[in-house]
């Protein structure tokens, strides 16, 4: 074969899996775990990929190799829009990262859990720093031991938090739900909340909202609750669209009152942001779960791409934490992608 016919098959290759990836990404990534799902991402990548290659072979000539080159041109500047976004909506940095070690020698990070602090002044607050504690994405599975899942709720509690947010994918299969009884426990000082995920809707929702509440958590479903510490009152609400409910509002901005929400996917950032509640706590990216070292994910299931894939961003004056989760899904494995709990310390703007 010709280097330009080489080139070319390339070329096309290369444009043929950007299409793949992205619908990867926006369309496969949100299907239910089905046979189907798995002969449609096969299908996909090899007509887009492999074809595409084929294709080169055939138009290794001005001026069909334009098209690719645009195609590629135009994913570049894509990326480069996306990154500048993402710094607009940079938040702050963790002020403290535990443990700090980061090896590369090591790529597999399964259960190599981080617990990342944050600190989040609010006018709004005017007692002593309301302690919450977010743990996403459990995905509890047989492949990894049980007590890998229960030292990660007790790592939780030990932060001391006063609210525990859970923001969904309890389970991959309904197999698991008995070890998810054995995991599953209040650990806040007011309350525990808890919504569900994707995964949890595609597997058995009722079969896993009953393990929750027999759990003592309180699952909420496109609802707000109320409660308060010391003089300062808290609103939190659970938003489930789009898997198991129609889209609806969280209700109108209090100056009075911190609002709080668990949202599974960060994808609602903006229609929530819509209602300015003070924060969103998300999880459902993994962080991308397989990740390439100072790169970044390849793959995460957004119509925003990597935009908000991990951190703390601030979206129309609400503030966004989205956690890296702490389990894995399909395949049960994370590279580079390390499991992470969130603790988030709300202060007074005074820093009392």
């Amino acid at each position: 074969m010709a280097l330009v016919q080489i080139g070319s098959v390339l070329l096309y290759a290369s444009a043929g899996l950007c299409v793949f990836l992205m619908l990867l990404n926006r369309v496969f990534i949100l299907m239910s775990n089905t046979r189907v799902k798995a002969a449609a991402t096969f299908s996909a990548f090899a007509v887009l990929v492999g074809g595409g290659g084929t294709l080169g072979i055939s138009l290794a000539r001005p001026p069909w190799v334009y098209a690719p080159l645009a195609l590629l041109l135009l994913v570049l500047f894509g990326e480069g829009r996306r990154a500048f976004i993402r710094r607009s909506c940079a938040g702050s940095g963790p002020v403290d990262t535990t443990p700090h070690t980061f090896n590369l020698s090591t790529p597999v990070t399964t259960t190599d859990l981080v617990l990342h602090r944050y600190r989040l002044p609010c006018s709004k607050w005017r007692d002593a720093p309301l302690r919450i504690v977010h743990l996403s994405d459990l995905h509890v599975h047989p492949t990894l031991p049980l007590e890998y899942f229960q030292e990660v709720v007790s790592l939780a509690e030990q932060s001391e938090p006063d609210l525990a947010l859970f923001t969904g994918d309890f389970i991959t299969t309904v197999a698991a739900l008995p070890e998810l009884a054995k995991v599953l426990r209040p650990i806040a000082r007011l309350q525990t909340y808890a919504v569900l995920g994707n995964h949890d809707y595609w597997a058995d929702p009722d079969a896993v909202r009953k393990v929750i509440l027999e759990s003592g958590l309180c699952l909420l479903s496109d609802e707000t609750v109320a409660l308060s510490s010391g003089s300062s009152k808290i609103a939190i609400t659970g938003y489930d669209h789009p898997w198991g409910t129609k889209e609806k509002s969280i209700g109108p901005r209090r100056d009075d009152v911190l609002h709080v929400v668990l949202s599974h996917t960060p994808d609602n950032i903006y229609r929530i942001s819509a209602s300015s509640p003070d924060v969103v706590f998300s999880g459902h990216y993994h962080a991308g779960q397989i990740r390439i070292p100072y790169i970044g994910p390849i793959v995460v299931p957004s119509v925003y791409g990597r935009r908000f894939d991990h951190g703390h961003f601030v979206v129309n004056d609400t503030h966004l934490f989205v956690a890296s989760g702490i389990g894995a899904a399909s395949p049960p494995v994370r590279i580079y992608c390390q499991p992470d709990i969130f603790v988030v310390d709300v202060t007074s703007e005074s820093g009392a």
